[in-house]
């Protein structure tokens, strides 16, 4: 009867350990290539102020084979025993970057890199508190597509909504309650940069301005890595539009031909692309406003910071609600598609068949206050 207990006990011990060795992040673990850039999201959360992204130096040579061999502290002794070639500018010029740290003659990477066993819990953990917020803000969300329906621009709500909304007027409240430090504007690059593996299956993308300091207006637009179609809003006169907006001028020929391909105006030759005046706070404003009212008290109610900072050892709380608000941000836009309340637009659903009138439905513009 012994020998049956021990056998069993066996037995059970085994079959544990199958479970752990076939588990989709331990696989994940074994089969992915870290030294391999592409296999990373990397996300910058920072203002450049004239110099190289960050991006630009992690890329440059094997400074990322370094960067990641350093991600818990070495010594240039244990960093000679790994045989990665370096030179000492390298750490030097990682070090300027703030990419690199040296205390005590440990060298330590700065930015957060989280490896697959991380990156999985942390979205885990983030999916959970998209989930809970995701009924405190649908009503403030379906208002404000609700409203564009009514101008016939439902087809903008996807990037008012996570280019304008989510991923802009938060930071705003962020930085006001002093929950996230502001970025300074002088010298390298200012912000937060950090590595997930794996990448997300679905890239929300990003959002490119065109500001007019002197008039108050902003002209942005959502895009995406795997999209083409608004590369070519780099080589246009956009600051023709913002006089059409401030009704200083009627539209010309000249301005017609420039934006006509993309879909920028009706034909009755009205500018079509959603305006958003923080100035005067029109609907628009005021819909995008709610939705923060909303989000942000929930978002600091169901996240708690301490735990995070310690779990993933981020530098501090501001970059730690920064990584954090992030991936929840990237799950509240799943929900929002998954219960249909925004749909993804053209130009993000199908990379090879966009077209340049589908632009239209990534851009908006912004009054701001000067």
């Amino acid at each position: 009867m012994e020998n049956n207990n021990v056998i069993f006990r066996l037995m059970k011990q085994l079959f544990i350990y199958f479970l752990f060795l076939s588990s989709p992040v331990l696989l994940l673990a074994q089969e992915t290539d870290y030294n391999n850039l592409e296999n990373w999201d990397d996300i910058c959360y920072c203002s450049m102020n004239n110099s190289f992204h960050p991006s630009v130096i992690v890329g440059a040579d094997n400074n990322w084979q370094l960067l990641l061999a350093m991600k818990n502290g070495l010594t240039l002794k244990q960093l000679d025993s790994l045989k990665i070639p370096y030179t000492q500018s390298q750490l030097l010029l990682l070090r300027s970057q703030r990419l690199l740290n040296l205390t005590q003659n440990i060298y330590k990477t700065s930015i957060p890199i989280l490896d697959s066993v991380q990156t999985v819990n942390l979205r885990k953990q983030s999916k959970l508190v998209a989930n809970e917020i995701y009924p405190e803000i649908e009503k403030e969300c379906r208002n404000l597509v609700t409203h564009l329906s009514l101008q016939n621009r439902s087809n903008n709500a996807y990037s008012i909504l996570f280019s304008y909304v989510l991923d802009g007027l938060i930071w705003k409240r962020f930085e006001k309650e002093e929950i996230v430090k502001k970025w300074v504007k002088a010298g390298i690059w200012s912000g937060n940069y950090w590595f997930l593996i794996p990448k997300r299956i679905f890239d929300c993308g990003g959002t490119n301005s065109w500001t007019s300091d002197d008039e108050g207006i902003k002209f942005s637009w959502n895009w995406s890595m795997a999209e083409k179609v608004t590369d070519g809003l780099w080589g246009v006169n956009i600051d023709t539009l913002f006089s059409l907006v401030q009704k200083n001028c009627v539209p010309n020929k000249e301005i017609i031909d420039e934006f006509k391909a993309y879909g920028f105006f009706d034909r009755d030759l009205n500018l079509t692309i959603p305006i958003i005046n923080e100035k005067e706070n029109n609907t628009l404003c005021l819909l995008s406003n709610n939705i923060i009212d909303k989000l942000l008290p929930a978002f600091l109610a169901k996240t708690d910071i301490y735990a995070l900072k310690t779990s993933y050892q981020f530098n501090d709380n501001s970059e730690t609600v920064v990584i954090f608000y992030h991936e929840v941000m990237f799950d509240l836009m799943d929900l929002l598609l998954e219960r249909q309340v925004i749909q993804l637009p053209k130009a993000f659903q199908s990379h090879g068949k966009a077209m340049l009138t589908d632009v239209a439905d990534l851009c908006f513009i912004i009054i701001y206050n000067t």
